[in-house]
């Protein structure tokens, strides 16, 4: 790797806010579609992780190189986008390509094909199920001696959880880009409709089912429920349960926590506080939270931008509620990742410092919390009228919510039972359960 060129030099020369690194707020960007990053103006250096910019020396002499880029969801692709523009401005003999594939189920049967192969993205994103998959195959790039030959690259800086669901035996393969949690989005609108206090952060899950019960009437219904199984996960754990014993080598759903959780979700279904899954399918629940049909909706922290745009003023958030075992949130983050077959190693590691720097991780601030240890509070301050402590706080209960074996089939297993249930299949939790562990070890013993 060509020797850099510390910015020390032209500091002196920088506004203030780009040396705050997060703590500015940044700017997510206008860039937005797909494609290969445009031409800049000038060729200038940017800032990296500990406010050192670097500039690669030679770059007149660099062959122009193509690096390409897979990304699941469109929602990111301005911010990716943004990224890419800034990188190019600091090695502009470096093109990335960026292919948005509208779905991760999509994007993981896109992947199975080229993983491997030369057809392979330079650059992917990877979450926990694919890692599990893809590097015990071999097809994923360490990306140790990397991170420790580059002395710019502080892999500290990032979220050390997120950092080690993609460490296998020591060896880190994956650059982490977000982290995540769970909470209860509300309608204020509805609950003052309906007379109803807004929860507080403490409340449990007796008074999460009561405020639903209370919400629901004149067209309205209390909790969207889910389709969603790190939903239901949260549930299991906060009831002592879990989707997998502590080791990860088998399923443990129809434990008595597990067990006892679902019933209560199960019965929220038939006592009409929450949809079933013919309803979900009819309307999901993000579009029924959005068109004031559902008063409150669990989901994720990727989904604020989403919410605030449809309710405004009127969205409300709030911690998830406490089973008998506390709160908990299946807390998971995607990583930036590339495969052993990349011939543009050198470029490619270029990209990935830079994509786990601050300057990078910042410009996505408005659509997920950053991995950059240091980009958390500016996620929060985008919104500054929203409760965004309550993801915050959710990272501190995060739970895994994977197996070790054939993660992918084991959780479609369980995704698959969950909705038989939700769609009145069997005659009550415990005979769900049961059905769905014995698929969730057939699948992992594949």
């Amino acid at each position: 790797m060509k020797k850099k060129l510390l910015a020390l030099l032209i500091i002196a020369s920088m506004s203030m806010a780009m040396l705050m690194g997060c703590g500015s707020g940044g700017d997510s960007g206008s860039s937005s579609g797909a494609g290969t990053s445009s031409e800049p103006e000038a060729s200038q250096p940017s800032e990296t992780a500990g406010g050192t910019a670097e500039v690669e020396t030679g770059q007149e002499d660099q062959e122009d190189v193509t690096l390409t880029m897979w990304v699941w969801d469109d929602a990111q692709v301005p911010a990716t986008q943004a990224m890419v523009d800034e990188f190019h401005e600091m090695y502009p003999y470096i093109n990335v390509e960026i292919t948005s594939i509208a779905g991760v189920d999509d994007y993981n049967t896109k992947m199975q094909t080229v993983i491997g192969t030369q057809d392979a993205p330079s650059v992917f994103w990877m979450n926990f199920n694919l890692a599990q998959e893809y590097i015990s195959m071999g097809f994923v790039q360490d990306l140790t001696d990397y991170i420790d030959n580059d002395p710019d690259f502080d892999i500290t800086g990032l979220n050390a959880g997120i950092t080690d669901a993609y460490t296998v035996d020591g060896k880190i393969y994956g650059i982490a880009k977000d982290t995540d949690g769970f909470a209860v989005f509300y309608n204020k609108a509805l609950f003052d409709a309906a007379g109803v206090a807004y929860p507080e952060n403490d409340w449990t899950v007796d008074e999460f089912v009561q405020t639903a019960a209370d919400l629901t009437g004149d067209g309205v219904v209390g909790w969207s429920n889910s389709t969603s199984d790190r939903v239901y996960y949260n549930f299991m754990y906060s009831y002592g349960g879990s989707p997998y014993t502590e080791d990860g080598s088998a399923a443990n759903v129809n434990s008595e926590g597990s067990v006892e959780a679902m019933q209560v979700l199960l019965d929220m279904m038939n006592n009409g506080y929450a949809y079933n899954r013919a309803e979900m399918d009819e309307l999901s629940s993000s579009v029924a939270f959005e068109s004031n049909l559902a008063a409150m909706t669990i989901d994720g922290s990727w989904m604020v931008s989403e919410y605030s745009t449809a309710l405004g003023e009127n969205l409300g958030i709030v911690e998830v509620p406490s089973g008998p075992n506390g709160k908990a949130s299946t807390g998971h983050g995607i990583a930036y990742a590339t495969t052993t077959s990349n011939p543009h190693m050198e470029e490619t590691w270029l990209f990935l410092s830079y994509l786990g720097s601050d300057a990078a991780q910042e410009k996505q601030v408005e659509v997920v919390i950053p991995a950059a240890n240091a980009c958390a509070s500016t996620w929060e301050a985008v919104y500054p009228d929203l409760n965004l402590t309550a993801f915050v706080n959710a990272l501190e209960y995060n739970k895994p919510y994977l197996g070790n074996k054939n993660a992918t089939a084991a959780r479609s297993a369980f995704q698959e039972y969950m909705a038989n249930m939700q769609s009145g299949m069997y005659a009550d939790a415990q005979e769900a359960m049961d059905a769905a562990e014995e698929a969730m070890n057939a699948a992992m013993d594949q």
